[in-house]
């Protein structure tokens, strides 16, 4: 039987772990909050963010630019995050917009790329003229164009989906900052899911040989030796598309381990030696990450082929701020969102928005980076999405302290330009219904290194 209590042992494996990823902390947290009050969470309206005066005046418009992945492993996120950012978009302009401009978003396709993702910065940079990015999505990726493009140019950069751990410790100048939970999260509860709920003692893993592949591996491989675990092998691939990976699942196998983890893109990537590794009878047991949360992927690969096999991804808080944007997001677009950190995507933008109106300028920077803090963080009264944000825009400029408490929970960021308190949930595959349903939740505090379970065990975002 799976247990979901925390115990002594995890808990001391979970302090160690983040203690040592993050060398600074948030100043205080929820707990401590000394706010000046909390604005009732608006139910979601028939139609979001419609209505409102629109915007009237001639204003510069605060260009923000969407670097995601159309193209490449993660093709398959940037539609629905481009999605969030346009909604986010939506809700600001109808409410008035920012400093008497309109909010514009100016896509970009990282490719899932580095080299491209720093290519498509410069163009949005110095020929779109956008003043902030949201994006990328790869670690690796975020990190090259807040090296190459957001720092040197002081650009405010917000990534909706990097989790690597080594996004802490980049030289950005603090122009990098990001919405989802760090991968020392996700590792540890992925180690203990294995290790405690799925009872597998050995594991290989398969990860993409970059930022977001060697962080969590290397997470996870600490956490689990820690529990009793045997990591029988490593096997790093390559970032780019291969079309065989045969040879690195012969070599991930030869220990006889109980399961993969793989630790991958989809496109490109997994899809092809999770196929490979079936057919040839490699291993019975796969498990996944947040990487790998892709019902593409399952409907090309069979669903039944990975029927009741589990995994883990950063998940948003159970908030009602959360809920209220789903039924906007699906109202808007007349579907649910299939793929994780669409709700990252639209506070990224929403954040950038408010700063901008708390600065007074749709066209500096440096300025929009320094009052990011102001708006996201406590203390201030709490305004969430959708139907709170004209309230949110009024307060700012009226001159009154504000909090965004986001669709994602909390985006209070700290020194390092991370969100120290977020969700990790655990996920199944459903052949069934050809569904990924969140079945396990847990809060993680990375300033504390507290992790709990949800109380009602329900989801932490919405399953597709």
């Amino acid at each position: 039987m799976p247990h979901w209590f925390i115990r002594w042992k995890w808990l001391a494996v979970v302090a160690i772990a983040v203690m040592g990823v993050f060398a600074f902390s948030a100043c205080s947290d929820d707990d401590d909050d000394e706010d000046t009050g909390t604005a009732t969470p608006s139910t979601p309206a028939e139609a979001a963010c419609e209505g409102g005066p629109g915007v009237t005046g001639d204003g510069e418009p605060l260009k923000i630019g969407l670097l995601v992945s159309y193209t490449g492993a993660l093709a398959t996120f940037g539609p629905e995050h481009e999605n969030a950012a346009k909604l986010a978009a939506k809700c600001i302009n109808n409410a008035g917009g920012v400093n008497g401009g309109e909010v514009e978003i100016i896509t970009g396709d990282d490719g899932t790329n580095a080299e491209q993702a720093v290519s498509e910065a410069t163009r949005l940079v110095e020929v779109e003229g956008v003043v902030a990015f949201v994006g990328g999505l790869a670690s690796s990726v975020s990190v090259g164009v807040a090296e190459s493009i957001s720092r040197p140019n002081q650009i405010l950069q917000i990534s909706p989906a990097s989790t690597s751990p080594s996004l802490s410790a980049v030289e950005d100048d603090d122009f990098l900052f990001r919405t989802p939970i760090s991968d020392a999260a996700q590792g540890v509860v992925l180690a203990q899911m294995i290790y405690d709920d799925l009872g597998y003692t050995s594991v290989c893993t398969m990860y993409v040989n970059n930022a977001y592949g060697q962080g969590l591996k290397d997470q996870f491989a600490e956490t689990y030796t820690e529990l009793g675990g045997t990591v029988t092998a490593e096997v790093s691939h390559d970032d780019a598309q291969a079309a065989s990976y045969q040879a690195q699942i012969q070599q991930c196998t030869e220990g006889d381990p109980e399961a993969i983890v793989a630790i991958s893109y989809p496109t490109g990537q997994a899809t092809v030696y999770l196929r490979e590794a079936v057919e040839a009878g490699a291993v019975e047991n796969f498990v996944f990450v947040d990487g790998t949360k892709d019902d593409e992927m399952f409907e090309t690969l069979g669903w039944d082929q990975f029927d009741g096999m589990q995994g883990t991804a950063p998940g948003a808080l159970v908030t009602a701020f959360g809920d209220a944007f789903d039924d906007a997001y699906e109202e808007e677009y007349g579907e649910a969102y299939q793929v994780a950190f669409v709700r990252e995507a639209f506070d990224a933008t929403i954040v950038i928005a408010l700063a901008a109106a708390s600065a007074g300028t749709n066209t500096d920077s440096v300025e929009i980076r320094d009052e990011l803090r102001n708006v996201a963080n406590s203390p201030g009264t709490e305004y969430g999405p959708p139907t709170d944000i004209p309230a949110a825009l009024e307060a700012i400029a009226n001159g009154d302290d504000i909090n965004y408490s986001g669709a994602s929970g909390s985006v209070d960021f700290d020194e390092n330009g991370d969100v120290t308190f977020g969700a990790i949930e655990v996920w199944q595959v459903d052949a069934a219904n050809k569904k990924l349903v969140t079945i396990r939740s847990f809060t993680v505090d990375l300033a504390t290194g507290e992790v709990e379970p949800l109380e009602d065990g329900g989801a932490a975002s919405p399953s597709p």
